[in-house]
């Protein structure tokens, strides 16, 4: 009788320890999730109007999907490049923004705009310096990728060259071509096809004329090999 009394009573003591203990367990959790609870949000970096909906942000700090809410801003907002999530232990985030940066100035029948290296539109601050690509697309506003292939391949070409040749203006050129007009030189190129090894030769002509001291005043990259004149 007393061995069933005591196995009882050891029981109802190790049932009520769980108890305290998984009771302790529950508000320890409750009180970190409140604790990390998001409360303040700031946005930083670049200057740029960012649509902030605050559903994106119902959580805590410890649990939050930085990547699926970075995608969701950048959908809402088409001139931003990408945005860096900082967490402020116990409850701030700071949102870093990075605009699109301009590499040329896009000049249409009906507006002159700025355009990235993804072939986006993008605002005009600071592109006074850039290239020029004078390429006429109909319909062009902001955030907007233009899909034109001529544009797309003036886009390639200035990424290519970048540290080559210093680029003033690229034009269609008769049907299917591209003039880029540059400081010391006139390069044709095609409007269509893989860009890539024809920059690889202009790179082997551009580097063997600076060793000679002498750039020439054409260089044709349309055909199969390479036309130069001086």
């Amino acid at each position: 009788m007393n061995t069933t009394s005591s196995s009882v009573k050891r029981k109802i003591v190790l049932g009520v320890v769980f108890v305290i203990i998984f009771a302790f367990a529950i508000g320890s959790i409750y009180f970190l999730l409140q604790l990390f609870k998001i409360k303040n949000i700031v946005v930083s970096g670049d200057p740029a109007k960012v649509e902030v909906n605050a559903k994106q942000f119902v959580g805590n700090m410890i649990f939050f999907q930085s990547e699926a809410v970075i995608k969701m801003i950048k959908e809402g907002n088409p001139l931003i490049q990408t945005i860096e999530i900082k967490k402020h232990f116990p409850s701030t985030l700071e949102l870093v923004v990075y605009k699109r940066q301009p590499i040329a100035r896009l000049h249409t029948n009906t507006a002159i705009v700025g355009i990235d290296t993804e072939g986006i539109v993008t605002d005009m601050l600071g592109v006074d310096t850039l290239p020029v690509i004078s390429i006429d697309v109909p319909l062009v506003r902001m955030g907007q990728i233009i899909k034109d292939d001529a544009v797309k391949q003036s886009v390639a070409i200035i990424n290519g060259t970048s540290s080559l040749v210093r680029i003033k203006k690229i034009e269609r050129y008769e049907t299917l071509s591209l003039r880029v007009v540059c400081q010391e030189s006139n390069i044709f190129f095609p409007q269509k096809g893989d860009i890539r090894p024809i920059l690889d030769t202009l790179q082997t002509l551009i580097l063997g004329f600076r060793i000679k001291g002498t750039m020439p005043k054409t260089i044709d990259l349309r055909f199969d090999k390479p036309v130069v004149q001086f």
